[in-house]
Parts: structure tokens; C-alpha cells; sequence
């Protein structure tokens, strides 16, 4: 196997790019970026509804961008917003029928496409991987923007 010369960091920084941009393609017919489709996953998985609070954290995604992605949802149709009757500052995002449909349909779209990118990855090279990859997540969570 031939020597990587890209610092661990950037090739998962490119590794990320790419697999975005693959992920974008694939999912522009469905009138989906992959930015959009893993919210509207995070509300399905939580049963349909979600404060959108809850969703910010559970997309890892500010409260700005959150609002952009949900203006352009709620534009396509996918789910609808509704001021929280318990706190007039906060929204309770609904997935729609059209919205349940499309995730649907996309999930089977982008399974096929993750088993694709993993072909000929033994479960062994996964495992550590995985490991390395939590080990930096773990890393980074200790680590202070302004220690660096």
C-alpha cells in the first residue's frame, strides 16, 4: 500500500469534501443537499416532530443556519413550522407527508451510496478507523480553540 504524504487531519478534511459532494449530486435530483436531508432524518427519527432547539443540537448546527436550512424545507414543502404554545420565542418543526416521502426515498438512495463507498473495507479496518476517528473527536473536545 502506497504512503499517504496529506497530515492525517487533511485527508479527513478532503475525505469530508468529498464525500459531501458526492453525497450533493446524488441527492440534487431529489431537490436535496445533503446540509438539508439530515435534518429532515433527525425528524423523522424523533417521530416526525421536534422543537427546532432540539434539532439544532441533534444537527450540530447553529441557530442561524438551522433557520436557513428550515426556510428552504418549509419552502419545498417538506415540513411545516409552528410557534411552540409553551414558549412564544420557539418553533415545533413537523415533517409533512411530501416531507416523510423524500426522506424515504432518499435514505434508500444514499444506503446504497454508503455501501458503495465501503466495498472492500474489512469490518477490522472499520473498527479501527472508527476508533481513531472517536479518539479524535475525544481529542478535539478537550482541546480550546484559543490553546492552539
Amino acid at each position: 500500500m502506497e504512503e499517504c504524504n496529506n497530515p492525517l487531519p487533511r485527508l479527513i478534511y478532503l475525505t469530508s469534501l468529498q464525500l459531501q459532494g458526492h453525497a450533493d449530486n446524488a441527492l440534487r435530483p431529489h431537490g436535496l443537499t445533503l446540509e438539508q436531508f439530515h435534518p429532515l432524518k433527525i425528524i423523522l427519527l424523533e417521530g416526525g416532530t421536534v422543537k427546532q432547539r432540539s434539532l439544532c443540537g441533534l444537527a450540530a448546527k447553529t441557530p442561524a443556519n438551522m433557520t436557513r436550512i428550515l426556510d428552504r424545507l418549509t419552502a419545498k414543502g417538506f415540513i411545516k413550522r409552528e410557534p411552540d404554545p409553551n414558549d412564544r420565542r420557539a418553533y415545533i418543526i413537523h415533517l409533512t407527508p411530501t416531507g416523510k416521502k423524500r426522506v424515504n426515498e432518499v435514505a434508500e438512495l444514499l444506503a446504497s451510496y454508503l455501501n458503495k463507498i465501503m466495498n472492500n473495507i474489512s469490518g477490522k479496518d472499520e473498527r479501527c478507523c472508527r476508533q481513531v476517528l472517536e479518539q479524535i473527536s475525544n481529542n478535539l473536545g478537550l482541546i480550546s480553540p484559543k490553546s492552539v
